[in-house]
């Protein structure tokens, strides 16, 4: 009777055996992947991952109409492809020899949400072209304290270089006169090892005839825009009908920040005190530690025209030769790279389309330039 007892258990779990769940041990998302660990098993032979952006699904053999599937035999595995900053709901299950495992998810509810990441500056030195639109500040970094007022926004289309800027305004066709008082606010910054700083931007006000508008830009350690109002860092400006902010070509500034000795900075910028004007654009912000822009500075470094056409002029000295310089496209992706070999040297740009572009050159010299053959 045992003997037989033992073999009807035995016959059962060999008949109705399922293929084993997978172990999951780690499940960690970046910017346009992300990575899976767990505990391989030998009688798995592979697994399937199905995904699905935003919208939760069911799934299914074959996966549903739009839902994506991935397969892999090992981890750990990492599944390329995906968007930055945006939902995705998945689901994995084993693969046997002879049956499939059932879906598996957290809570065994239905496909689990994992977000992407940001790729966003977060740290010295921080560079903000406002290009990738997911690093745009959430709305808790905002106020409109403006009556009436707009909010900061940003060109998400770009101008026609594709170039994307913060725009504020203090005036506009739908509501007429504005009186902006309007924050956005950056960060937080890792400021680790960095107490002397240089805070640079672009700016200007855009019509010629209309550029006059007042900004003040801050930083401190708080995103409290009360206490960034009260920091002794800030720097404020009227735009002048004279100056070199007036109209459509951009202005650099710069102001020193010393003895900051806080773990995190913010830099807010405020539109305010104007009204009955047009637009104010601010770009490239960047806050780098004194002694890096120094190098930089001294670095006499130059490139022109920009935007440019066809080829790209570089003026250097004699402390870049044999320097390595990197040209990116606006999706970070290194597309040209080589040594500086001359003081006057040239680059060809001819077979790269019209937009945005990064230029790098050592370990001290970073610049935007736009090809741009209109």
């Amino acid at each position: 009777m045992k003997k037989i007892t033992y073999l009807f258990i035995l016959f059962s779990i060999t008949f109705f055996g399922q293929c084993p769940d997978p172990v999951i041990t780690s499940w960690t998302m970046g910017n346009t992947y992300a990575n899976f660990d767990g505990t391989n098993n030998n009688s798995i032979v592979s697994y399937e991952i199905q995904y699905n952006e935003g919208v939760v699904f069911n799934p299914g053999t074959p996966a549903p109409a739009g839902v994506q599937s991935f397969t892999f035999n090992n981890f750990p595995a990492t599944l390329t492809g995906l968007t930055s900053s945006t939902n995705y709901y998945f689901t994995i299950r084993s693969i046997c020899a002879s049956d499939t495992g059932s879906w598996h998810d957290d809570g065994n509810n239905g496909p689990d949400l994992w977000t992407t990441t940001s790729d966003c500056p977060n740290s010295i030195p921080y560079f903000n072209n406002f290009q990738d639109g997911s690093c745009w500040p959430n709305p808790s970094n905002h106020t409109n304290n403006g009556n009436p007022g707009n909010w900061w926004y940003y060109n998400g289309f770009g101008d026609s270089t594709g170039n994307i800027f913060a725009i504020s305004e203090s005036w506009n066709q739908n509501s007429g006169v504005l009186f902006p008082d309007c924050w956005m606010v950056l960060g937080p910054i890792d400021m680790s090892g960095a107490t002397d700083l240089t805070l640079s931007w672009k700016v200007r006000g855009v019509d010629p005839a209309w550029c006059q508008e007042n900004y003040t830009i801050y930083f401190g350690n708080s995103n409290d825009i009360t206490d960034l109002e009260n920091s002794i860092h800030s720097y404020s400006e009227t735009i002048s009908n004279i100056g070199d902010a007036c109209g459509t070509n951009w202005a650099d500034r710069v102001f020193n920040i010393s003895g900051f000795s806080d773990p995190q900075g913010y830099i807010a910028l405020r539109h305010h005190g104007v009204s009955d004007m047009f637009q104010l654009h601010i770009d490239d912000i960047g806050l780098n530690s004194t002694l890096s822009l120094l190098e930089e500075d001294n670095s006499n470094i130059e490139i022109f025209p920009n935007p440019v056409n066809s080829h790209l002029n570089i003026v250097s000295n004699l402390n870049q030769i044999g320097t390595n310089y990197l040209i990116y496209d606006n999706t970070g992706k290194v597309i040209m790279n080589g040594k500086i070999n001359e003081l006057n040297f040239t680059l060809d740009l001819n077979s790269f389309s019209e937009g945005i572009y990064f230029i790098s050159i050592g370990n001290t010299y970073n610049q935007k330039f736009i090809i741009s053959r209109n």
